[in-house]
């Protein structure tokens, strides 16, 4: 039964990779102005500069040892030299709605089996299900056997007839210990938020644990406005160890992502150069065998084109000339290399803290800046709320899933992770 699960699993991916690939490659009507009027007819798919930079990459999924050999294949192509794996639910990785919040503990594992084995390539993130007892001890148990941090799914607003990874608020009183212990030792954590749902838990979270070292990632699904990105840098820049990433996520996310912030690239540009030290460089692509190597190639490539050039042609509609960000050599290298080496507490050889023997570790020191009492007023107001978009993941994914199926449309696949 299990095998049978996984086969249809990979099926119903395949066919949904097959309709998304084709609805993608016209783009979205509404995001036209991310395109020049005119094609470019000298811009490959391929197109991208010398690479220079010391990449790090801290926001990925993986199954296990192939996807990870894999996967160095297409870093050492980009200059990519370390990434974060996060750790996965199966339903995260097949995207079966028969599973629910299980088979992490697995993966897991696999993601220190993999950091272990390749340890100057890869950062492992552990997880867990807030529903759990004994949380805590698990995470201590994991980083002591060399996990790096840790990825939470509270306040993901996707869900299945199972489970929902919004299982509780993210400043319930069970997760305290998680963020007390978290903010305590400097382990990073990355946490899926969807502020347009969840804005008031993150900051109740926030403000009791000031100096949590955190990755907000996806841009907190709040790049489609004006004020969303203002209440976004508010938290980049009042809390010191808060950050974000450029990931976006499944196909369809990742266009949506690009053209969004390409439609209001003034806008985006000066966010991502004024925030540069806060802003970090992800693919979150959810490595699983039936992503093949051209896919993440080209995957890689685009984050990179996109960030990096003023025009660009996209693999997911190669018939048009999108807009990049083209960002300066410094914001580059900051997004690239020093906002995560900072978020990572990485050495000056590049490597990791040693969390194996406890904290505090000798020769590393976190500052803690003074952070003045919050006003309300200092928050950035949204206006016109009720007719601003809403988040993609804030539909339920199966739904999304068996729509597509019998639409022929290109619904939610893996979603932001």
């Amino acid at each position: 039964m299990k095998i049978r699960n996984i086969i249809s699993a990979g099926l119903v991916a395949l066919m949904l990779a097959v309709v998304v690939w084709m609805l993608l490659g016209r783009g979205n009507p509404k995001n036209a102005g991310a395109y020049l009027t005119r094609d470019d007819p000298t811009l490959g798919v391929t197109d991208l500069g010398p690479r220079t930079w010391q990449v790090i990459d801290v926001h990925e999924h993986l199954k296990g040892d192939v996807e990870a050999q894999q996967l160095i294949t297409a870093m050492d192509a980009f200059g990519i030299t370390r990434t974060c794996l996060m750790a996965s639910t199966i339903y995260t990785l097949t995207l079966n709605p028969i599973y629910g919040f299980e088979g992490f503990k697995e993966n897991n594992e696999s993601v220190i089996a993999v950091k272990k084995r390749w340890p100057g390539r890869f950062c492992a993130f552990v997880t867990l299900n807030p529903l759990d007892d004994g949380n805590l001890e698990l995470l201590k148990d994991y980083v002591a056997r060399g996990a790096d941090g840790l990825k939470l799914y509270v306040g993901h607003g996707a869900s299945t007839p199972k489970f929902a990874f919004h299982s509780m608020a993210i400043d319930d009183p069970r997760l305290e210990p998680i963020f007390a212990y978290a903010e305590a030792v400097q382990l990073p954590i990355v946490l899926h938020v969807n502020l347009v749902k969840f804005w008031d838990e993150l900051l109740h979270v926030l403000e009791k644990h000031p100096y949590l070292r955190v990755d907000i990632p996806h841009l907190g699904l709040y790049k489609d406005t004006e004020q969303r990105l203002k209440r976004l840098a508010f938290l980049l820049e009042r809390y010191p160890n808060t950050y974000t990433d450029v990931s976006f996520g499944h196909p369809k996310f990742q266009l949506d992502g690009f053209e969004v912030l390409a439609k209001n690239r003034s806008r985006s540009r000066a966010f991502l150069t004024s925030h540069r030290d806060k802003v970090l460089y992800g693919s979150d692509m959810v490595l699983v065998p039936t992503k093949d190597e051209p896919y993440i190639l080209n995957s890689l490539r685009s984050y990179m084109q996109f960030l990096e050039k003023e025009r660009w042609r996209c693999f997911l509609v190669p018939s048009k000339t999108m807009y990049g960000m083209g960002l300066d050599e410094d914001t580059l290298r900051h997004i690239y290399e020093v906002a995560p080496k900072n978020f990572l507490l990485l050495d000056e050889k590049g490597d990791l803290p040693d969390r194996s023997k406890g904290w505090p570790i000798p020769r590393l020191k976190v500052p803690k800046p003074a952070i003045p009492p919050l006003d309300p007023a200092m928050i950035p107001p949204l206006k016109n709320s009720a007719a601003a978009p809403s988040a993609p993941d804030d539909t339920d994914r199966s739904e999304l899933l068996q729509v597509a199926l019998r639409r022929g449309e290109g619904g939610q696949r893996d979603g932001q992770a």
